[in-house]
């Protein structure tokens, strides 16, 4: 089942269009971030990845995109 979601491209925190290179890319934003949020990747029609924080999600914005979703990146919190 393809799952999508609406966000506006000018919110991406970065792009690219190699999976590989995205992905270290998401690996940088992790570290950067301490991941209290959670991350998404997702691909457009053209095959571009970009990434997106989850929480800029938003469907009811006229100037948004439907992405396909490759990939979300949650927080691996260990057990205490």
């Amino acid at each position: 089942m393809e799952e999508n979601i609406f966000f506006n491209r000018g919110n991406a925190l970065t792009s690219d269009v190699d999976q590989e290179e995205m992905m270290k890319k998401v690996q940088i934003e992790k570290d950067k971030r301490g991941l209290d949020n959670k991350l998404v990747v997702v691909q457009d029609n053209s095959g571009e990845y970009l990434l997106f924080d989850f929480s800029d999600a938003d469907d009811k914005n006229d100037q948004a995109t439907k992405f396909q979703i490759k990939q979300v990146i949650e927080d691996e919190k260990s057990p205490e």
